[in-house]
């Protein structure tokens, strides 16, 4: 009836009122979410659970109450979300998912594609996940850039080895400095392996691949010798540790040859990692003057990224993100989703390095 007047609902039980309050919630908790994401300075101590409390403490002084483990379920994904973009890492380029941007190299004839796997730490799950993704591309090459295991101990070392041998694809494998634990140099890791180093060509491009894992160890210089006599004939150029990290934000601009993103104390061991820093120093200066090195692909960040060289603009730095499903006492998934880099190569001699997530 006309005039008649409706009883007022409280705002607290209207159907709009809530609906208000669920919007304002949410735009709330992303800017939060984003705010904390953002101005971490350790992407590894990211905790869901932990960040669902305190989030939810801080909403509800401005009268939002939100449940802590919808907090953490969304900090989940969003953290995920800039893993996949480059917003948490700090790099203006981007890394195509697999096959989600094709776009610039439409059209091309593919020449090879090969894959490059990292920081597997005896993930034997994720690994085989990563190598029948391998094969479903029909890729027959496959490079490991360190951190297969844990603790670098023969039985695990020989476990990744025979998953890798009856994978059916070729592969060779570089050590990381977690390979080196337990005989605290590449003992265990040759025993198994066999060599640390070596170069090779497929589809007419030569790869140089180099073990630079040792954090206070420094190469011995009939190694740095066979760099020099290999590396002018390098396309691409294939290491453990990351040589240029400046552009990336923190904690990856710390992590590189000769520097641990841990703070070392002891004077001897400092002098240690200054020696390294200055190999890895020369190792640059060499790739960078070294013009017929397209790329420098490197393992250990657990985070894909890429660089361009501030030196010289036709170089890229590349780093692989993790096939590992954890991060030390996290899951890799609160850093970046579990994957491997492809590397494509066309018959115009163009490339590019794409992500294939894992799950």
């Amino acid at each position: 009836m006309l005039g008649r007047k409706s009883k007022s609902k409280s705002s607290s039980t209207h159907p709009i009122a809530r609906f208000i309050r669920s919007v304002l919630s949410v735009v709330v908790l992303t800017a939060l979410v984003l705010g904390i994401t953002l101005g971490a300075k350790e992407l590894y101590a990211v905790d869901s659970t932990r960040f669902g409390k305190i989030s939810s403490s801080l909403l509800a002084k401005i009268h939002i109450k939100v449940d802590e483990d919808q907090i953490g379920e969304v900090a989940g994904k969003f953290a995920e979300r800039i893993s996949q973009t480059n917003l948490g890492s700090g790099v203006s380029s981007s890394r195509p998912d697999g096959d989600s941007d094709k776009n610039v190299y439409a059209g091309k004839d593919v020449a090879v594609e090969i894959a490059f796997l990292s920081d597997i730490h005896d993930d034997v799950a994720n690994l085989n996940v990563a190598l029948n993704k391998v094969k479903e591309r029909g890729i027959k090459d496959v490079f490991i850039l360190g951190d297969i295991t844990g603790y670098g101990d023969v039985t695990s070392l020989t476990k990744i080895k025979d998953i890798l041998d009856g994978s059916g694809v070729e592969y060779f494998v570089i050590p990381g400095d977690h390979d080196l634990a337990q005989s605290l140099d590449t003992g265990n890791f040759t025993s198994v392996f066999g060599r640390e180093y070596g170069e090779t060509d497929i589809s007419g491009y030569n790869f140089v691949y180099f073990n630079n894992s040792a954090n206070f160890t420094v190469i011995a210089p009939s190694a740095i010798s066979w760099i020099e006599q290999e590396l002018p004939e390098a396309d691409f150029f294939l290491v453990s540790q990351p040589l240029y990290t400046e552009e990336l934000a923190p904690p990856f601009n710390r992590i590189f040859m000769g520097s641990t993103n841990g703070e070392v104390t002891d004077a001897s061991m400092l002098d240690k990692q200054d020696a390294v820093r200055s190999q890895g120093e020369l190792f640059l200066s060499l790739v960078r003057n070294t013009a017929s090195v397209k790329a420098l692909i490197a393992g250990d960040h657990h985070k894909s990224s890429s660089l361009t060289d501030p030196v010289r603009s036709s170089l890229m730095h590349y780093v692989v993100g993790a096939v590992s499903s954890s991060l030390n006492d996290y899951p890799q998934k609160a850093l970046q989703s579990s994957r491997f880099g492809v590397l494509t190569i066309f018959q115009d001699g163009s490339y590019e390095v794409s992500d294939v997530v894992l799950d």
